[in-house]
């Protein structure tokens, strides 16, 4: 992502600010020529000012235009200061919001492959590049074009001493290309080390309850401060070069400044009033050279990241669910054939399962830990496509399906509950702005949660809380049941749903499947024998493989497999 690409669409702020920038320039280096011959008018008790050229100013008609040049130039400042402030603040929310978009579009598969914590550093530190390149971008060309204008105005009072500084100027400029271009590179290491730091104390967070019951927490410390320490070193070395770079600057532009007075003096050039004011000009626009060094390093700076977060928005871009399938009618059978699926190459995690659930069959689907459950699982909710082999609805494969219609008519129940900041009723509409206030009552009788909801003092406005904690458990767990519910699905998929309930909310849930049965298509990847009760057949995998697939009666006078899954089952 260059400069051009970042600033496409604010042309006119960019336009205004060069113009409000030159023209303060000017009036910068005016008020400079003019004030040092008004000291020089004053210390001679001259009663004119010499202007430009020929003109004469009054001392105190030269004393007002000192101050109405002062005014302009502030009031300049202020417009060009507003401009970059609200294109820094568009640009940052811009690409927030372009980099949200993209990655919520995004295929499951792409998003499961970022690290926990990568989607929250690009959104804070790598958007906020952005500002920090828009401001640099902003602050350059206010520099460059003050610059410009003093130098313009400087070549007029005096060209021989200004155009020695100019020359000088652009030798600098030449002299720091090397310094910006390992400030760039220096940036791209920060970067690096950034998001390492980031997805590393992402890790942290995940796995908090464990560090406390393993205790750990010292070794994990000792993790966590050697991605700070790299952190440090590679910062300390970007912030060294950067911080160099104005002092050099400056003592490089006073040598050429000393260089111009010299060769001005042994040319006999001008007049002392001339010489002195363009001088103070020169020196004046050493500070805007300054200037235009620090944000040449700001922009080297930033640009490593925007390259980085342009890839990312390229690659959820390029991995986007595309919803322009059929439209999907009834769901009716759903059959695996010959599903075949691996996440890497030569490492196959379902091995050629064909199966087919009926319309409002209850199925189970039991296996020891890692036998692809979880895989096939996803496979039926059109979440991941099969290596080869398809998962079909009514004899259509889904990958084939409007995605948009496909998810109103699948719905899920995670193994852990997920609430949203905000309401009961705001978590069982989970976004879903169509579902009306009567369909979140029902899914809530539906999942035997209306009672306790109502007993709440502010009902279905009742504040969950922090990831849920003004609720039980059960109550946690049932309300994302009725969140699946709230759709009307006509097939529901669970991941079991009772395995870390207390017995009450466990026997709630058993009872709404039941009351589900044979009235939806229902999935349950199952963890307790209870839950394997309401079954009307149970898919039995092993190794990736499906084993057996049969009524709970058959296969447990049939299936070793499945006898000695089940012994290993909660009760």
């Amino acid at each position: 992502m260059d400069i051009r690409q970042l600033i496409k669409g604010h042309r006119l702020a960019t336009v205004s600010m060069a113009v409000s920038s030159t023209l303060g320039g000017l009036a910068e280096a005016a008020f400079l020529v003019l004030a040092t011959r008004l000291a020089l008018a004053v210390s001679d008790d001259a009663d004119t000012v010499e202007w430009f050229g020929d003109r004469t100013l009054a001392t105190r008609d030269a004393v007002l235009v000192a101050l109405g040049l002062v005014v302009v130039r502030l009031l300049l400042a202020v417009f060009s200061n507003r401009l970059a402030a609200a294109m820094a603040v568009r640009i940052t929310a811009d690409l927030r919001g372009e980099l949200a978009d993209a990655y919520l579009h995004a295929s499951w598969r792409r998003q499961q492959d970022d690290r926990v914590g990568r989607l929250q550093e690009l959104m804070t530190n790598y958007t906020m590049a952005g500002s920090n390149m828009v401001s640099g971008v902003s602050s350059a060309i206010t520099a460059a074009f003050g610059l410009l204008a003093m130098l313009a105005l400087a070549v007029a009072v005096h060209p021989v001493g200004a155009l020695v500084v100019i020359g000088a100027v652009a030798l600098l400029g030449l002299a720091l290309r090397p310094v910006r271009s390992r400030i760039g590179r220096r940036s791209s290491e920060t970067s690096d080390t950034g998001m390492a730091f980031a997805t590393g104390l992402g890790e942290v967070a995940t796995v908090g309850l464990e560090l406390q019951v393993f205790g750990v927490q010292h070794h994990m410390g000792a993790r966590v401060q050697r991605l700070i320490d790299e952190g440090q070193e590679s910062n300390r070395r970007l912030v060294l070069l950067r911080g160099i770079v104005p002092h050099l600057y400056t003592a490089l532009a006073f040598l050429a400044l000393v260089g111009a007075l010299a060769i001005a003096s042994a040319a006999d050039a001008g007049d002392v009033a001339s010489l002195g004011a363009v001088m103070l000009v020169m020196l004046r626009s050493l500070s805007y050279g300054q200037q235009f060094q620090v944000s040449s390093a700001i922009i080297s700076t930033s640009r490593p990241y925007l390259v980085e977060l342009d890839e990312q928005i390229r690659s959820y871009r390029a991995e986007a669910v595309v919803d322009d399938g059929a439209p999907v009618g009834a769901v009716g059978a759903i059959e695996l054939r010959d599903v075949h699926f691996s996440y890497l190459p030569d490492r196959p995690v379902l091995h050629g399962i064909s199966a087919t659930v009926q319309p409002n069959e209850v199925v189970g689907i039991v296996g020891p830990s890692g036998s692809g459950k979880s895989t096939l699982v996803q496979l039926l909710l059109g979440l991941r496509t099969p290596t080869s082999g398809a998962v079909l609805a009514d004899g259509r494969p889904i990958d084939t399906l409007a995605r948009s219609e496909w998810v109103r008519k699948v719905a899920f129940v995670p193994q852990a509950s997920h609430l949203l900041r905000g309401t009961v009723a705001d978590n069982i509409r989970f976004l879903r702005d169509h579902l009306d206030d009567a369909a979140v009552e029902r899914a809530a009788r539906l999942a035997h949660l209306h009672d306790e909801i109502v007993a709440f003092p502010d009902g279905y406005a009742h504040d969950v809380g922090e990831g849920g904690g003004h609720l039980s458990g059960g109550q946690q767990q049932r309300l994302c049941l009725a969140r699946a519910l709230a759709g009307d699905p006509e097939v529901l998929v669970l991941d079991e749903p009772t395995s870390a309930l207390d017995a009450r909310s466990e026997a709630l849930v058993r009872e709404t499947i039941a009351e589900l049965a044979h009235r939806m298509t229902i999935v349950i990847v199952a963890h307790r024998t209870s839950t394997l009760e309401v079954c009307d057949r149970i898919m039995v995998v092993q190794s990736g493989q499906l084993v057996a697939f049969d009524t709970p009666f058959v296969l447990q006078v049939a299936s070793p497999a499945y006898r000695d899954i089940t012994q290993t089952l909660e009760p």
